[in-house]
């Protein structure tokens, strides 16, 4: 049974980006590339910043479009289809609440330096991919849910308004959605490994007997 954090801040602690400070050194000798080296497509951090800032605005603007677009039929779809979308751009937008938490933690200093964490620019692509990865990993989970695959009872699982609220927290919390599921995983493949090593001894069992009788 998948269990749900009680705080939001629980899954600060399960996935938080290092707080080790970034540098913009290029190879990082045999180990692969580091720094800036890993993000050739900017010339300094300041260029950096600015493009994921637009590109986080954008993606907030193109999805609340995209909503109003679906909700008043100006994009018409079955309501059946609307639930579905609805439940990808609400793990969509869980994921980019939280890479945008992240993106002003890391890059506004304030008073008494509050935000530990420094900027990091070889976080590029993890920060880029957040939103796009916690809208799957929230539209699959959803998906396991609804159907019953999981003993959990989720009113109102047809509704779009359902599917969006509870896809967002899916998406926000994604780490954690998929560390439950790892170890729901774990639970279920030994008994099934378990029900084929069964199966594999019945049918050796059988030729056995079938080899005496063939014998006699």
């Amino acid at each position: 049974m998948i269990e749900f954090p009680k705080i939001l801040g629980e899954r600060d602690n399960a996935m938080s980006e290092p707080s080790v400070g970034s540098t913009d050194s290029g190879n990082s000798g045999s180990d692969g590339v580091d720094g800036r080296g890993c993000v050739p497509f900017f010339k300094n951090d300041d260029s950096q910043i600015k493009f994921e800032f637009c590109y986080l605005v954008l993606l907030f603007l193109a999805v609340a479009f995209l909503m109003l677009a679906i909700q008043f039929n100006f994009i018409p779809m079955e309501y059946r289809n609307k639930v579905f979308v609805f439940s990808l751009l609400g793990g969509f937008l869980g994921g980019w609440v939280y890479d945008t938490k992240w993106f002003y933690r890391v890059t506004a200093r304030g008073k008494n330096d509050q935000h530990k964490q420094k900027w990091q620019c070889h976080k590029f692509y993890w920060r880029i991919l957040t939103p796009f990865l916690s809208s799957l990993v929230a539209f699959v989970t959803y998906i396991l849910v609804a159907s019953g695959v999981f003993p959990i009872v989720l009113k109102g699982s047809g509704a779009a308004s359902a599917a969006f609220s509870v896809c967002f927290l899916f998406g926000y919390f994604s780490d954690l959605v998929l560390s439950r599921l790892a170890a729901w995983a774990e639970d279920l493949l030994p008994k099934l490994k378990g029900n084929s090593a069964e199966v594999d001894r019945e049918n050796n069992s059988t030729q056995n007997s079938s080899a005496d009788d063939a014998k006699l």
